[in-house]
């Protein structure tokens, strides 16, 4: 089960959440603990606290996390942001994309322990975050398809930024290959229909 999916920015600058959306719901209220992230208390939560600013507050930490971990990647690897996108300008996308995987300890900052699946290409980010069971590889694939998609329907590897102005289009595709957070197996057959399903649905907004 995916709990959470999230699409930012990743270099350079500062890491934005461009599109979230969560999966059911984590009763933060009825567990006493205090949210952390490497170990570091990041805020208390208050009575009566906003629970979508809750929400808000985590997927933008998980987004920080991931923004880190590529940044390291690109800089062992040698490669820039600028390289990235000149190679995905002439070549297929798919590879040169960096994916990656890191756990999040109970209470870092969900309740319980959780695990993000992440893939990034220049400055576009996707992240999954998933239940500490779930079927890393089958997650990846799934990145991959979304990352595919938002290409082809919002340029967003190319203008991440597309993704704010077009959030309808991010969330009937988001919806559509992840239906209420279940990763599903996808063959070639059953991805051919889904590419049919969604460019009727998006060809209708």
């Amino acid at each position: 089960m995916v709990y959470a999916f999230i699409a930012h920015s990743l270099l350079p600058g500062t890491c934005r959440v461009l599109y979230s959306t969560t999966f059911g719901l984590e009763d933060s209220q009825n567990i006493d603990y205090i949210p952390r992230l490497n170990g570091e208390p990041i805020s208390k939560p208050e009575s009566g606290k906003d629970r979508r600013v809750e929400r808000k507050e985590q997927m933008s930490l998980v987004a920080k996390q991931v923004q880190s971990e590529f940044s390291f990647r690109k800089t062992v690897l040698g490669c820039t942001v600028e390289d990235d996108m000149r190679r995905h300008s002439i070549e297929d996308p798919s590879g040169n994309t960096v994916t990656g995987c890191f756990r999040l300890s109970a209470g870092e900052p969900f309740v319980t322990e959780k695990i993000v699946v992440w893939q990034g290409l220049g400055n576009f980010g996707l992240s999954l975050v998933c239940e500490k069971h779930e079927n890393r590889l089958q997650a990846e694939a799934v990145l991959k398809l979304l990352a595919r998609y938002s290409q082809e329907h919002m340029k967003a590897l190319d203008q991440p930024h597309e993704t704010l102005l077009k959030a309808d289009k991010m969330a009937a595709i988001v919806h559509h290959i992840l239906p209420q957070g279940r990763l599903l197996f996808m063959n070639h057959t059953v991805t051919r229909q889904l590419e049919k399903e969604l460019e009727n649905m998006i060809s209708a907004k």
